[in-house]
């Protein structure tokens, strides 16, 4: 297995790669936030709770690769989901940073990386009748109802506080990085920023970096960077 090869021209880890490279991009001195997808896992013919989708070897080892590529003058904060699969691409990270000299913190589970506030059985019945993206759509359309799914907004705004409260009181140059499910990541960008997935999908590996600045939020991702307004809720919050 060339693990460097496969770093360096499979498809699903260019999202992985324009990460590494443009989160040096980012002020020196400012605290930032990575929401990070798990790394490769096993794919089974058929989703099911009980279904194996636990890292595979390559998920691994290019989860190690990810940390020691990461910029050196940062220290890093590793949280994670209860998922096993975000728990090891955790644990690679952090052993790939502190390979290189890194200083690193392995956080352990955070809530919001985990519980989005739909219970398991009723969306994998809903996801047998509707295609993930669709399912999706319906949820931010409020179609279920929010004693049994929580909204989206309520959950990304929740999401967004107490990650701010992670971040608030750590020292400049503090990278977070926040290793969680491509359901979390679609609903925390469009919760946060308004932005449409437009049917793109994250890969493994893949996510958004954000950074705080004084008059707007300096966010990194699919391939670029762009400036987004502060959601008044945000913006208003003690934390900016």
């Amino acid at each position: 297995m060339d693990i460097e090869k496969i770093w360096n021209e499979r498809s699903w880890t260019k999202q992985a790669r324009d990460i590494i490279t443009n989160i040096r991009k980012f002020p020196e001195d400012a605290k930032v936030i990575l929401i990070l997808r798990h790394s490769q896992r096993n794919e089974p013919k058929k989703f099911s709770v009980n279904a194996d989708l636990n890292l595979t070897p390559q998920g691994r080892k290019i989860a190690y690769l990810f940390g020691s590529n990461l910029p050196k003058n940062r220290s890093i904060r590793v949280f994670h989901s209860d998922a096993e699969r975000c728990q090891d691409t955790a644990k690679e990270i952090f052993n790939g940073f502190k390979e290189i000299g890194g200083e690193a913190v392995l956080k352990g589970s955070f809530k919001p990386l985990s519980h989005i506030g739909i219970p398991v059985k009723s969306f994998f019945k809903e996801n047998e009748k509707y295609e993930i993206l669709e399912l999706f759509y319906r949820w931010v359309a409020g179609v279920y109802s929010p004693t049994l799914w929580t909204p989206l907004i309520t959950y990304s705004q929740n999401a967004g506080v107490q990650m701010l409260e992670k971040i608030d009181n750590a020292p400049e140059k503090t990278l977070d990085i926040h290793v969680t499910h491509d359901l979390h990541l679609m609903a925390l960008r469009l919760g946060w920023f308004g932005l449409h997935p437009d049917g793109r999908w994250v890969d493994y590996l893949g996510g958004f970096v954000f950074s705080l600045l004084e008059d707007q939020i300096k966010l990194f991702e699919y391939g670029e960077f762009k400036p987004v307004e502060y959601p008044y809720w945000w913006k208003n919050s003690k934390l900016t």
